[in-house]
């Protein structure tokens, strides 16, 4: 809660157009207060993080810890730094992992300790508390659409777009519920281009703006830092309490660029599972379709001119109020479904861009969307879903509007890898897809719909009435329809594994 001075300061720095930033040292004088103006014998609930080392003079009648109201990378740069004593006993109810530095919810009374003038509580109930909340505490800080979006373009210089793509990214994406892909709510934002400066400008700029976030947002192997409190001649090992899926990770060095995956191999998993932000540029010798990395990114860019940045001092202030915001929007869109609306609504334009871009590029596009390639139907689908997400985020809402938006995203992308990729590889693939796919061209045309239906369909599912639909809308004619499902089963190249139902026999 804010105290009637700070809430009046606040009002006057929203009215003269500036924004209050969030600092250790306010959250230890709001913990002050809040603890400071308890009597002795109250119930109290707080939530801090655990620190398991004894405060000085600890009795020897129970466990006697430490709480901070700052977490372990704030608790290091902090000059200002109060401390709660937790007293633990056998009637205590522990619901915790018990590590140091682990953020916890701890109920129970108040109390003087012995000791100088720290407070004490004896411990009722200490359980794990979501590291999101450590946020969302000071949700009111958070900026506005206008702001956030300011203070990035002030900070990097690049084509409108490409500056929107990062700020989306940051934003992650909520889970896909009943995706056949398990990932969680990381998003991939890839740069790709044969130039070392152009791909070193990217990763200046990443690597700067990562810098800026807590050691906890940030993707490590190393999930635990040495402390040392002067004051209570006390040190301390503390584990990341980042108990979210929200983790933010830049290549550490400009070697691994050349990498397929431009990632150590202790981080692969997490780039697979999208369990972390990767913003990861990459320089190639020879552009491919069936890049891993373009593979599994939403927005594969591919840029013809540097990126420019620069120091921003605003930002560097606010970047607490950036995180607040973020964790906002995340706790509004937690998940897609796809039984929601808009996710209907969105499928079917995907479907949609999907037969324009068949018709525009022809045999070129199919030969993109085989297994493996870059816009492989369901896998590109998916990644589209988590853009959605992520400018839903950002936007605090999904509607028609952003479904255009990430289409428009798709359309660019595709744009630029049919100019960019080298006529032989793109021959190439699309003599893979004639081996693939060969014989009656409406009946290929018609496997190609349906393979386009199961993709998008997040469970796999295809129904001999969708897919009668769909062939009508491409522009076959009723009893041609009917005639092509039941010869491309009797074909098997389609089974029935139940009444009414469709699935593809996938070849070798």
């Amino acid at each position: 809660m804010l105290s009637l001075m700070e809430d009046y300061a606040f009002k006057l720095l929203k009215f003269a157009g500036r924004r209050e930033k969030l600092t250790p040292a306010k959250r230890v004088r709001d913990f002050q207060s809040k603890i400071q103006g308890l009597k002795n014998g109250e119930l109290v609930e707080v939530q801090g993080f655990l620190l398991l080392r004894q405060p000085p003079y600890a009795p020897k009648d129970a466990l006697y810890y430490i709480l901070s109201p700052l977490s372990p990378s704030e608790l290091k740069k902090a000059e200002l730094r109060t401390y709660l004593v937790l007293k633990i006993t056998e009637k205590s109810e522990i619901n915790a992992k018990f590590k140091s530095g682990e953020y916890v919810k701890v109920s129970g009374i108040i109390d003087s300790y012995s000791y100088g003038n720290l407070r004490m509580v004896h411990v009722e109930s200490l359980e794990s508390a979501d590291y999101s909340d450590y946020w969302l505490e000071y949700e009111e800080m958070a900026l506005s659409k206008r702001e956030l979006e300011d203070l990035f373009m002030k900070t990097i210089y690049a084509n409108y777009d490409f500056e929107k793509a990062i700020i989306y990214s940051l934003f992650a994406s909520p889970i896909i519920v009943g995706a056949k892909k398990n990932w969680g709510e990381g998003v991939t934002f890839s740069v790709f281009k044969d130039e070392q400066k152009i791909i070193l400008s990217v990763w200046e700029a990443m690597h700067y703006l990562s810098s800026l976030f807590p050691r906890e947002l940030q993707l490590r192997k190393d999930n635990k830092e040495t402390f040392v409190e002067s004051e209570l001649d006390l040190d301390f090992i503390l584990f990341d309490p980042n108990n979210t899926n929200l983790k933010y990770y830049v290549p550490y060095n400009k070697k691994i660029l050349t990498r397929q995956i431009p990632a150590p191999n202790w981080a692969i998993e997490h780039f697979e599972n999208k369990n972390a932000v990767f913003l990861t540029p990459k320089k190639y010798s020879l552009l491919s379709p069936d890049d891993p990395l373009a593979y599994s990114s939403e927005t594969p860019f591919i840029l013809n001119e540097p990126v420019g940045y620069e120091r921003n001092r605003e930002l560097e202030d606010l970047i607490p109020n950036v995180i607040i915001t973020i964790f906002k929007e995340r706790e509004k869109i937690a998940s897609l479904s796809a039984g929601d609306e808009v996710m209907r609504k969105f499928r079917d334009r995907f479907e949609r861009w999907i037969m324009k871009n068949r018709h525009e590029y022809g045999e070129k596009f199919d030969a993109l969307r085989l297994k493996g390639m870059i816009f492989e139907t369901n896998t590109r689908y998916l990644l589209s879903a988590h853009i959605l997400g992520s400018i839903g985020r950002f936007e605090g809402k999904i509607d028609t509007g952003i479904i255009h938006d990430v289409l428009l995203i798709n359309q660019e992308i595709l744009d630029l890898w049919m100019n960019e990729l080298p006529e032989k590889v793109i021959l190439r693939a699309v003599g893979t897809y004639e081996r693939y796919i060969s014989g009656d061209k409406r009946a290929n045309t018609a496997l190609s719909i349906f393979m386009d239906l199961e993709a998008t369909s997040i469970d796999g599912i295809v129904t001999r009435e969708e897919f009668y639909r769909a062939l009508l809308e491409y522009g076959f004619k009723e009893a041609y329809a009917k005639e092509i499902i039941e010869r491309l089963i009797a074909e098997g190249h389609l089974y029935e594994p139940f009444f009414g139902k469709l699935k593809m026999v996938k070849p070798e």
